[in-house]
């Protein structure tokens, strides 16, 4: 079962709204806190973002990278998390934050990116957090 936002998605701009114990702005933690979803040991990879038809994908839903074994990132490719907007064939329009970032803003991350580009940017690397 998917995670959806379950705060108006207007409330979610600002500095620091959605912070971890230790005041980060981490990705995961905007997740957790907008869509009550688990901690990450608990995620599983669902159905591939970019195989959606555009408008097939409910907006709000929560997504993510994931290894080749379907659990949440510790390696060095790069890990990240965000808010489902939209997608068309350049890419996916996300609600994302990270920790220099420190607030949730909305972004495009493109299809198609060059080999070694950390999946946090590739759009090609995002699933359902089921």
């Amino acid at each position: 079962m998917p995670y959806l936002l379950n705060v108006e998605e207007n409330s979610v701009y600002g500095k620091k709204k959605f912070v971890n114990a230790k005041d980060h702005t981490e990705c995961v933690e905007f997740i957790r806190q907008a869509t009550s979803a688990p901690e990450t040991s608990k995620w599983t990879r669902g159905r591939l973002v970019k195989s959606f038809k555009s408008g097939e994908l409910k907006r709000g839903t929560a997504i993510a990278t994931f290894d080749d074994n379907g659990k949440y990132p510790t390696d060095a490719l790069g890990k990240h998390a965000a808010i489902y907007l939209s997608h068309d064939n350049r890419g996916i329009v996300v609600l994302d934050q990270w920790n220099s970032q420190e607030e949730v803003l909305e972004r495009t991350i493109s299809f198609h990116k060059p080999p070694g580009t950390k999946r946090s940017n590739s759009g090609d690397t995002f699933y359902v957090i089921e």
